[in-house]
């Protein structure tokens, strides 16, 4: 009775106004995963094409009026090619039957991803979608994304340079949020280079199954809209006709205009069941035909595509506002639940690039070689992990398929990117491996920058007996370069020489054997190899660093500034943090459908040092350890590579993670420190400042970066790279603190590990693991760009090959 009253009287104040508009589009949403094994969804997701093109099609369209019409969006090519690839040629003619109809959209994005892939391979996700609706002469103006909660800035000038218009978000909050704070947003998003492109950010996805717009098997009850309160709790139910939207849809009008919405229309997405993976359906279009001519003088329903409600949204609203920055993803963070795959993903890329530019035009690779390599990359940084019951249940056995399958794609990408430097590096003249081979090599520079670094010289370990003569390395022209006998690698010895080499520059060397017993060629250094006591230190020409055993390395002097460039009384360089919310229910922070969050409370326990050893010493460069003792881990130790000369260091973590189900992460202290100086981050198309280059309200907790970050201060930057951990944290550890604002200055600490979701990532972390970066201190990385340049060029070092 109480409803009903209720009901009335909103009857009565929508009668006095236009009516309000839902555009009603529908989408499957593409999870590689979550609800099923990888493979039965590739072959669900071929299906749901396969049902939406007959319903396109169906002779009953042409009964139905144009508010409803059976319509549907296909959000991601890969389901496409999935469907192009089983039905062939006449598949793809009804296919583009249904997309000339105007009753299928075709969409720009491939699969809706996670931040892993960089800028070259983010473009090529939108190569297969524009090259099928070129060749079919079909429009490609929109691109929709569902669930996942950002982009890099880079995404507005792939789109744009693809022609596409316009962009539809639909976030899941969990675990995230959206910028300005709130949903049924649009915006012009700007790029770097000032292009444009038209956004919605709208609600999350299914939201018409919720409000009872979508007949058969539906969860109905609190949709979780800001500015709705719906009383009912949620259930599933066979809706058969119109009871369940008319108890929401005109309360939620009222409440959208009440809570400061102000237009009288909003798209709302909905899919034939609410599940991820949906099935189509045209059973909504008789509940619109019949809603409409009871209620349509006061709420229409209409199908829609994107391109029609893009169309009516600039029609509708001549003024809207600009925004400039990067999308930050709350999202990414899940891929270091799996941080070794994601390793081996970020090789696979960096090789590929190597690859690629050893091979410019394509002779030792064949274009469907690459794509193999692009296709495992683009799955694997998809934003579906696993199960969605992998926290929950994650001794099950169909848990650990998905997430196997998973790891599968990085694998692969690994392998074939390897398989494919094999081939270019056999082109450029690696030689066999046979019982005797030659003693000449290629060292190559894989950078575009000129630059000095080192090379090895691979030896095996039954070659031994050549150091019984005496050796000289030299060029073609017979220039000597001092060299030292190294163990670089896992199996054999390697010769180490130092060399100078412009951009992509190749350079022939070979071993000279004598019988003098000079060995002035020689580059050797004596020095104490094992554990040190108390304090220590390192120079050379550009660089002091100073470490003791209660702090670890705590001084950093760029000698030609007299710059100090570590923060007083941080964490070490190097140090570990382990940061524990032990008990904590994954559910309370994660704030689904804009409900409030319960922040827990975490405790940050910091390593204390255990032993530091010098663990080797050449002419070229010695190396140190630093063991530590941290909660979380079996063993945490990093070993610093310090070079006699330039102001370049790496550092490398090795990690046994201990296996812990409490929500935890691991991370490395990097506390740096320079005047006035900024982060800038590389992310995938543009370098940003943190909460800077940013949209209003983006994510400030945590970020992805590409090959690393620069601080770029007023008299010198510091660059670094890293390999293999994606993820950092900008001032202090931010976990679940959801962030929308900070000073993108103070310590960086990279973010190794983490298992914070309660959903679809992995559980644990525990294992062994690498993390390796490089640092490069510079007064000439006062220049953003090319303190950027610097992160990006220091990713690749020479490759030296035996002929």
């Amino acid at each position: 009775m109480i409803n009903n009253l209720f009901r009335e009287q909103e009857e009565l104040k929508m009668q006095r106004r236009d009516p309000f508009t839902f555009f009603i589009i529908q989408h499957s949403h593409i999870d590689i995963g979550y609800t099923e094994r990888q493979e039965v969804i590739t072959e669900y997701q071929t299906q749901f094409v396969e049902q939406a093109v007959e319903l396109a099609l169906s002779p009953e369209q042409l009964s139905r009026d144009d508010n409803a019409k059976f319509k549907f969006m296909l959000e991601g090519f890969w389901a496409v090619e999935k469907y192009l690839s089983k039905t062939g040629s006449s598949g793809r003619a009804k296919l583009v039957e249904a997309l000339k109809s105007g009753n299928i959209e075709l969409t720009a994005f491939y699969l809706h991803l996670t931040e892993l892939l960089d800028e070259g391979h983010l473009r090529d996700t939108l190569k297969p979608a524009l090259e099928f609706a070129t060749e079919e002469g079909i429009p490609l103006v929109s691109a929709m994304s569902c669930d996942v909660n950002g982009f890099s800035w880079g995404m507005v000038d792939a789109l744009y340079d693809a022609g596409v218009k316009y962009l539809s978000t639909n976030i899941n909050t969990h675990h995230g949020g959206c910028p300005f704070g709130k949903p049924n947003v649009p915006f012009y998003w700007e790029s770097p280079q000032g292009n444009r492109i038209l956004v919605w950010q709208g609600l999350t996805y299914h939201k018409a199954n919720l409000l009872g717009i979508i007949p058969g098997y539906n969860m109905v009850g609190n949709p979780y809209i800001p500015g709705l309160s719906v009383e009912d709790t949620h259930r599933y139910v066979d809706v058969q006709d119109m009871e369940y939207a008319e108890k929401s849809l005109f309360p939620l009008a009222e409440g959208l205009r009440n809570d400061g919405y102000e237009y009288e229309f909003i798209p709302i997405m909905g899919s034939g069941l609410y599940t991820d993976n949906s099935p189509p359906t045209d059973s909504y279009c008789e509940l619109i035909r019949q809603w409409n001519d009871k209620h349509g003088d006061q709420i229409e329903l209409r199908t829609a595509t994107l391109a029609e409600y893009f169309a009516y949204l600039e029609s509708a609203v001549p003024d809207i506002p600009v925004y400039r920055g990067d999308w930050n993803d709350w999202w990414t963070d899940g891929v270091i639940s799996t941080a070794l795959e994601t390793s081996l993903f970020r090789n696979a890329q960096r090789t590929k690039r190597v690859a690629e530019r050893f091979d410019p035009e394509r002779k030792y690779v064949t274009e469907e070689e690459w794509k193999s390599v692009t296709s495992a990359l683009v799955l694997y940084a998809e934003h579906t992990w696993g199960h969605s019951a992998s926290l929950h249940r994650p001794y099950d056995f169909r848990v650990q398929q998905l997430l196997l399958r998973k790891t599968k794609y990085a694998v692969e990408a690994d392998e074939l990117s390897c398989i494919a430097l094999d081939k270019v590096l056999a082109g450029k003249g690696q030689g066999d491996f046979t019982a005797r081979r030659t003693f000449t090599y290629k060292v190559m520079n894989p950078s575009i920058e000129t630059r000095m670094s080192l090379a090895y010289l691979s030896l095996d370990y039954w070659e031994s007996p050549i150091f019984e003569d005496t050796i000289r390395v030299v060029d073609l022209q017979g220039r000597q370069y001092p060299y030292v006998r190294v163990n670089h690698s896992l199996r054999g010895q390697e010769l180490c020489i130092q060399l100078q080499m412009e951009p992509l520059e190749e350079i022939e060397l070979k071993l000279e054997f004598l019988t003098v017993t000079d060995e002035s060629h020689k580059a050797e250094v004596k020095s104490v190899i094992g554990e040190a006591k108390g304090t220590g230190c390192f120079e050379n020409d550009l660089l002091r660093v100073e470490w003791d055993d209660k702090k670890g390395v705590h001084t950093l002097i760029h000698k030609p500034s007299e710059k100090s460039l570590l923060v007083d009384g941080a964490s070490g360089l190097g140090a570990p943090l382990y940061q524990l919310f032990e008990g904590v229910n994954r559910w309370d922070p994660a704030g689904f459908g804009y409900k409030a969050r319960m922040i827990p409370k975490g405790e940050v326990f910091n390593g204390q040092i255990k032993r530091i050893t010098n663990t080797g010493s050449n002419y070229f460069y010695e190396t140190w350890e630093f063991e530590y003792d941290v909660r979380g881990a079996h063993a945490y130790a990093f070993e610093i590579k310090f070079y006699r000369t330039g102001s370049r260091f790496d550092l490398s973590v090795r990690l046994n993670k201990e296996n812990i189900l409490d929500p935890e992460g691991m991370y490395t202290s990097f506390p740096f420190q320079t005047e006035q100086g900024i982060w800038y981050l590389d992310k995938a198309g543009a370098a940003i400042r943190p909460c800077i280059d940013q949209l209003p309200n983006a994510c400030g907790d945590y970020y992805s970066v590409q090959s690393g970050a620069s601080l770029v201060g007023n008299d010198l930057g510091i660059s670094i790279t890293t390999l293999d951990a994606p993820m950092v944290h900008i001032g202090k550890l931010r976990l679940w603190d959801y962030t929308e604002q900070i000073e993108p200055t103070g310590p960086l600490y990279s973010w190794l590990t983490n298992n914070k979701w309660d959903t679809n990532f992995k559980a644990s972390c525990g294992g062994f693991y690498e993390f390796r970066y490089t640092i490069d201190v510079n007064q000439a990385y006062t220049d953003s760009t090319k303190a950027i340049r610097a992160c990006q060029e220091n990713s690749y070092d020479f490759l030296a090959i035996r002929k």
